[in-house]
């Protein structure tokens, strides 16, 4: 029997029944800007979006529910003003821990030189940027109210880019510029600042690799689901290596190449390197670009095998999970054209 698939920050779930997704709904399982999968389809809608929920849903974005019975243009009106009132009382909270900038000095977004959807706003006097989200040595700075590109989401952390440097800044020292947007904006650009709640590890399972030398080697076979409007792509994963006691030994790291369709899942294997070649190396890639490289090269399929082989530096493996460490949205304007 099929049902309705919940996606709530990361969180996977589902309701056999629309009764049961509006018992969801009232307990706060889900919010305004969640998604779901109706039973039988392929692609995923906001949760505002369904008539149904309208009154029972929690708020994560200030927008006037579909049933007030108000015309579109006065409920339009209304949604122009709680975004502004919003947008004032998120302002006056965030100034009371940072330091904001001064009205005259804040760029809106769009235009020239305005703030594009694909940037945040400094707040923090300056923004350390440091190479990693553990690294302790800096690797540049952002000024107050200047502008970083948006690279990727690593947890509590943006890889951004900006005054010609590169690196990990922490989420509270920025603003993303979908912050000043109104509602159904904010919905819809909420995938490119949030990626890693859109992005997940599906089906995934671990085998050791057998022969005399492969004694710590251990391949992981699953699929990574994108439930965004949003193509990804910069995707690294991260092998959480554990005991028979689910005490962890040690942490892997692998990116990942290809892009992540949006409202898809893909399948992640390796391209073997050429045995001849000392200098090639083991390519990870989705199962898409597998597919694409075919298309030009279809003796690849001597050296493509299903899943990740990773080699573990402790002993006493007993367990594993593989989870998104870093992911990056791509914007609409960044894709190639549909072929």
């Amino acid at each position: 029997m099929s049902r309705w698939m919940i996606n709530a920050s990361g969180h996977q779930f589902s309701a056999a029944t629309i009764d049961e997704l509006k018992k969801l709904a009232k307990e706060g399982k889900f919010a305004a800007g969640d998604i779901l999968q109706p039973p039988g389809a392929a692609e995923w809608i906001y949760a505002a979006e369904l008539p149904e929920l309208t009154t029972m849903l929690r708020e994560d974005f200030d927008e006037p529910a579909a049933s007030t019975g108000l015309s579109p243009i006065l409920r339009w009106g209304l949604a122009g003003v709680l975004a502004i009132a919003a947008i004032g009382c998120w302002v006056y909270a965030y100034g009371l821990s940072q330091d904001m900038p001064q009205p005259e000095d804040l760029e809106l977004i769009g235009g020239k030189s305005g703030l594009q959807y694909t940037e945040v706003l400094v707040t923090a006097d300056p923004a350390p940027l440091y190479a990693s989200e553990t690294a302790t040595t800096q690797v540049g700075t952002l000024p107050k109210n200047s502008k970083a590109d948006l690279l990727g989401k690593r947890g509590d952390w943006y890889h951004l880019k900006g005054n010609g440097a590169e690196g990990y800044a922490r989420i509270t020292d920025v603003i993303p510029a979908y912050f000043f947007a109104d509602g159904p904006t904010q919905l819809q650009f909420k995938p490119l600042y949030y990626p890693d709640q859109f992005v997940t590890v599906v089906n995934s399972s671990w085998s050791l690799v057998p022969g005399n030398n492969n004694k710590n080697v251990t391949n992981f076979i699953f699929m990574i689901g994108n439930n965004s409007t949003f193509a990804m792509t910069d995707v690294k994963l991260k092998a959480t290596i554990k005991d028979k006691d689910g005490k962890q030994l040690e942490e892997k790291e692998v990116a990942v190449e290809g892009v992540l369709k949006p409202n898809s899942s893909t399948m992640i294997g390796t391209l073997k390197a050429d045995p001849h070649d000392k200098t090639a190396i083991d390519r990870i890639l989705t199962e898409q670009l597998f597919t694409e490289l075919m298309g030009t090269n279809p003796k690849l399929v001597d050296s493509w095998v299903e899943g990740v082989d990773i080699r573990l530096d402790s002993e006493g493996f007993d367990g594993a999970q593989i989870s998104v460490a870093e992911v990056r949205a791509i914007p609409p304007e960044e894709m190639p054209p549909a072929k």
